[in-house]
């Protein structure tokens, strides 16, 4: 091979190699941009909701539940259950209670300990999101993963909307629970006496 020859395949690689670093640099920046965008779309819509209504499917390994929830911000849920304990879950924003009505018992549990903690309280996903970016987008869901107090917990929004779809989290065996948002509406007028934990007295 002439001199010539080498200088004109040394030149090639050289701008073939700096034209795969600009289609790299091309995609990070539009990557970085759309994530930007998205990020903030969520921010707004988290920053304009005060209550959420919606029916739910809970998936634990192979076992599906459903039933309704309200969730008013900060960090109150109450969700009933179609199961045969008749089963409500309240939260006041401290404690967390799993009511059996048809056996009248209640098992309470510091709402700190729980994922439920972070995903009821929505100043805390704003800081969040501004912070980190999507684990993924896929299936016109956008994912963030969540690692707090050696806990980690899933949580997604929907691609066109915005709207919380739900969340993915551990059970106290270890078990997988996936949480999934139906049939939502936004911003319900709520009665605050919803969220209060009634006393064993009272089932």
């Amino acid at each position: 091979m002439s001199g010539k020859e080498k200088y004109y395949k040394f030149r090639f690689r050289k701008i073939k190699y700096f034209f795969f670093l600009k289609i790299i640099f091309i995609f990070f920046l539009t990557t970085t941009y759309a994530f930007a965008e998205i990020k903030q779309k969520l921010i707004k819509k988290l920053e304009n909701t005060q209550t959420l209504t919606f029916d739910f499917n809970q998936k634990i390994s192979d076992k599906i539940q459903t039933g309704n929830c309200i969730i008013k911000y900060p960090r109150l849920i109450r969700c009933d259950y179609e199961d045969s304990y008749n089963k409500r879950l309240i939260s006041n924003g401290k404690t967390l209670a799993i009511i059996q009505r048809r056996y009248k018992k209640i098992f309470l549990y510091p709402l700190k300990t729980t994922p439920l903690y972070h995903i009821l309280d929505k100043e805390y996903l704003i800081e969040f999101i501004k912070n980190n970016e999507p684990k993924s987008i896929d299936n016109l869901l956008i994912k963030f993963e969540i690692l707090e107090n050696d806990k980690k917990f899933s949580i997604f929004f929907e691609e066109k909307s915005f709207d919380l779809r739900g969340w993915k989290t551990e059970d106290v065996y270890k078990n997988d629970v996936e949480f999934l948002i139906k049939n939502l509406k936004i911003n319900i007028p709520t009665n605050q006496k919803l969220f209060k934990i009634p006393s064993q007295d009272d089932l």
